[in-house]
This record gives structure tokens, sequence and C-alpha cells, in this order.
């Protein structure tokens, strides 16, 4: 099984700030969106590849908007978004993004439920001995 190398300072550096620069466009409403929920939208984390080219960043929307519906917008228009990137940033390289609906915290709840699950906890406790 191959391990994932961990990320470079230069690759958290740069992650760190296209969160900062598409968090201000949201905060801000920088740009008119149909359908966007800007107030409603979050972004929990961006990942870069180790050339800098490509960024995935997660999403999660707070109720009562769907995340799926915002990322599908977030990802229509994500050439404008690149573009202020670029210029906020002065990257000689602009990475291509890609965002995507977070579902970590969905799966680390699914995962606590089923540890606390009666049948489970019976499990452990007779592994205990």
């Amino acid at each position: 099984m191959r391990s994932k190398k961990a990320p470079s300072e230069r690759q958290l550096k740069v992650a760190n700030e296209i969160k900062r620069v598409l968090g201000m466009m949201l905060i801000h409403n920088d740009l008119f969106i149909a359908g966007l929920k800007a107030s409603y939208v979050m972004i929990t984390d961006v990942d870069i590849s180790p050339d800098l080219s490509f960024a995935r960043i997660f999403i999660r929307a707070i109720e009562p908007v769907d995340s799926e519906e915002q990322v599908e917008l977030l990802q229509a228009h994500k050439g404008v978004f690149r573009k202020e990137i670029g210029h906020k940033m002065m990257l000689r390289i602009v990475p291509d993004l890609d965002f995507v609906v977070d579902t970590r915290l969905d799966n680390a709840q699914h995962i606590d439920e089923l540890l606390s699950s009666p049948k489970v906890k019976a499990d452990i406790e007779k592994y205990k001995e």
C-alpha cells in the first residue's frame, strides 16, 4: 500500500492563502452568481498538488442550503475564482480548482454512531478482559 506524502510547507502556505482569498470573496460577496448563497457556504479545507497546479476545495453549506447545489454553482464559475486567485496571490502557476462537497464530518459522525451502538459496545467489553 502506497502512503500519501505529507504536504510541503509551500503547499500548506498556498492552500491556506487560497482558502483565505476564496473565503474573503464569499464573505464580501464579490461575485454575483445567481443561486449562490455565499453567506451559507464554508470552505472547510484546501488540498493542493505537490506541483501547485491543482487545488481541491472542500465546501460545506449550512442548513437549509444544499451543499451539492452550491458546489455545482461554484464549479460552474471556477474560472472566475481562479482568475481572482491569480490576481490576488500573484502566482506563476494558478492552480486548476475543483470544488467538492466535504463529507468528512458526516463520515466521522457515522463512525461515532457506530461506535456508540450497543452491539459494538458489547463487543468492546467482551475483548477488554
